[in-house]
């Protein structure tokens, strides 16, 4: 098996995406895919660790407490920080958790971008009403790019004191395919 650095994140996580989204025969909004992708971006590099270190009713609290403009970035923060983990994560105990503060979040994200501009975002709406699909599309886009959860988990566990690294710095990705072909 050849083993080669990953140059393209975006292209990567997207392909990984899209492939999930079609053998689980989930259609989806344009903006909804590319919201997911860059999703998955984000928890590679170091912006990842701001989803994955504070519990997730300490972010809801603080979203909920913002008004305007940071309410809804706080929420979809704690939208995004539900479905990176319970994605690429959770223990099947945890993900009903996750599921519950995600679907809040994002729809309470949706109608505050509605609110404030009149038009609702598709992809926090869609978010918002089909999360449990898009938990299994993340789990399943870990699992068909060979992106090991435990390189995610030592990234995401690692202390405060030590530098955070980009997890892009240190992903290869496997060019055969799963079934063995290259």
């Amino acid at each position: 098996m050849a083993i080669e650095a990953c140059t393209d994140m975006r292209g990567f996580f997207q392909g990984m995406v899209l492939e999930a989204m079609r053998r689980r025969r989930l259609g989806a909004e344009t903006e909804t895919t590319e919201y997911v992708t860059d999703l998955l971006v984000a928890c590679a590099g170091t912006d990842g660790a701001a989803l994955l270190e504070r519990p997730l009713v300490w972010m809801l609290d603080a979203a909920m407490a913002c008004t305007d403009d940071g309410r809804m970035h706080g929420l979809c923060a704690t939208g995004d920080a539900a479905l990176a983990r319970s994605g690429l994560f959770a223990s099947p105990d945890e993900v009903e958790y996750f599921t519950e503060v995600g679907k809040f979040a994002y729809r309470g994200a949706a109608a505050e971008v509605e609110r404030a501009s009149g038009e609702p975002s598709v992809a926090l709406v869609e978010l918002g009403e089909r999360f449990p699909a898009f938990v299994e599309v993340l789990a399943e886009a870990s699992v068909l790019g060979d992106v090991t959860k435990s390189l995610v988990r030592r990234y995401a566990a690692q202390n405060a004191g030590q530098p955070k690294r980009c997890l892009s710095s240190s992903m290869y990705v496997s060019t055969a395919s799963r079934d063995g072909r290259s």
